[in-house]
């Protein structure tokens, strides 16, 4: 039995698929098809080099990725590094060849080829960072943080973001220390941050956004802007950021897609129109929310909050706009016999009390939207205020 065809027993052993010779671009290969993918086999000497595609398999794929590294295949170590390399196919989104070398790859965990089978994936430039270790390259980019469908060839990219707190909280990137459902720092999508993560967070928190190439995104919250700079690769030039917090990702998503930095659409988020928007804390038994401390709503987030908040009595409600003035409502349902009513104050703290009376729904919402789109208090529009000792 030759050396070759012993690794071809070993290919073979307890896998279910139908196996054939072939040669695709410029190498002989080994397919293997079975129901759900083909996988694509290259003995290399003593090494064996894999790939595999459930949806989209191409064969044009398979020669770019062969082609992209074998001038890395045969290299004595290659350690536990990721090596990534260039590809180009018309119609193919991902634009780089990822080789895991020898003893890290999952194709051939657990099997008798696990020290001698190398793997190669497709991934997008904005994903993966060459020369990083597979530790960090599988947990994070194919497994839980991006979660690539890795065996999908027809799957768009999903750019990533190494995040970290810049401050001293320890609780994740809403929340301060102490709160088990804040999402931990580390490895993200790119959208997840820019669009959903920034824009929320808490006053006090300041984050740094990373992507692949090393454009280090450092911002804060300051209402409805997001303040900071943007530290460009080699540490030479730094940008101030000063944008709406709605276009982190309109603004820098092409950046972390792999795109160059775009100046003319920063300058043109930068000059946007205030938000109308406040700072809202909940606190609903019925949906098990109770905020500690204020995050940032729109203000049909806010209205849509007075609407739904059950009038259940405790329950509450309390808007904070730009200036600081604060409008807060509860619902009240004592004694037992009494429909629920919403009574709505505005609390005065140098006078350790507050003013307020019980209002419609329509009414709580006026105070609302004046106290988003104007930045006022307008209790006293309400009219026959009562005072309310603390």
């Amino acid at each position: 039995m030759t050396k070759d065809a012993a690794l071809e027993d070993l290919i073979r052993e307890g896998r279910i698929g139908t196996f054939a010779p072939a040669r695709i671009g410029g190498h002989d290969v080994l397919v293997e098809t079975d129901p759900i993918g083909t996988s694509v086999y290259q003995i290399r000497g003593e090494r064996v080099l894999t790939l595999r595609g459930n949806r989209g398999y191409r064969e044009e794929i398979v020669a770019a990725l062969l082609d992209a590294v074998d001038d890395l295949a045969d290299a004595d170590d290659l350690g536990s590094i990721v090596r990534l390399r260039p590809i180009e196919v018309p119609g193919f989104a991902l634009d780089r060849a990822a080789l895991l070398g020898p003893g890290h790859t999952d194709f051939f965990k657990n099997s008798p080829l696990a020290d001698r089978g190398m793997q190669v994936i497709p991934v997008h430039r904005s994903e993966a960072v060459d020369g990083e270790e597979y530790a960090t390259f599988w947990p994070g980019v194919i497994g839980r943080n991006l979660g690539i469908r890795q065996l999908d060839w027809t799957r768009e990219p999903s750019p990533r973001a190494d995040v970290r707190r810049l401050d001293d909280g320890e609780g994740g990137l809403y929340r301060r220390k102490g709160s088990r459902r804040s999402p931990k720092a580390g490895m993200v999508t790119a959208k997840t941050v820019l669009k959903h993560d920034l824009p929320g967070l808490l006053d006090g928190v300041r984050l740094s956004a990373m992507d692949v190439r090393g454009h280090d995104l450092r911002l804060h919250r300051e209402f409805d802007r997001l303040r900071g700079t943007l530290h460009l690769p080699g540490g030479s030039e730094v940008v101030d950021v000063d944008i709406p917090r709605l276009s982190a990702l309109a603004v820098f998503g092409p950046l972390f897609a792999g795109a160059d930095f775009d100046a003319a659409a920063l300058a043109a988020a930068s000059a946007s129109p205030p938000e109308d928007m406040l700072e809202m804390r909940v606190n609903d038994e019925g949906r098990r929310r109770y905020d500690s401390e204020a995050h940032p709503a729109s203000l049909e987030e806010c209205l849509e909050w007075l609407r739904a908040l059950c009038p259940h009595d405790g329950n509450f409600l309390v808007f904070c706009g730009r200036s600081g003035g604060c409008v807060q409502m509860m619902w009240q349902s004592k004694p037992e016999s009494q429909e629920p009513r919403l009574w709505l104050e505005t609390p005065e703290l140098e006078h350790r009390r507050s003013r307020g009376r019980h209002v419609t729904l329509d009414e709580a919402e006026r105070m609302i939207t004046v106290l988003a789109r104007e930045d006022r208090v307008a209790v006293d529009d309400l009219g026959d205020l009562e005072h309310v000792p603390f």
